[in-house]
């Protein structure tokens, strides 16, 4: 199984961020907006079909109309093609929702 490291990440799935989570695992983020809970609840669950079409799942944290979705290769503690083709799946799922992006605060040193 192929390891993608952060730039082939960003070239490949520019919305998402790219998370290392010391001592722990690297993972993949993305932060959603929809208008109301139910568009978030409703694309959680198309989410989830896809999930269980593929067997990779990834993690939702829901705050009313808010998901953060996270996702990584659990056995690998890191970020492969099962992570990237799910995350594309979710990318062309979202093009039929009304939603806007979180976006990552960004620290200049």
């Amino acid at each position: 199984m192929i390891i993608f490291d952060k730039n082939k990440i960003n070239t490949l799935i520019p919305l998402w961020n790219y998370k290392i989570k010391e001592n722990c695992y690297n993972y993949i983020e993305r932060k959603i907006i929809f208008p109301s809970f139910s568009q978030a609840w409703k694309f959680m669950n198309e989410i989830s079909e896809h999930n269980e079409k593929i067997n990779h799942h990834c993690k939702y944290i829901n705050d009313y109309n808010k998901v953060k979705i996270k996702i990584y290769t659990h056995t690998l503690k890191d970020i492969t093609e099962k992570d990237i083709k799910l995350a594309n799946i979710i990318d062309d799922t979202l093009k039929n929702y009304d939603h806007e992006i979180k976006k990552e605060k960004t620290i200049n040193k």
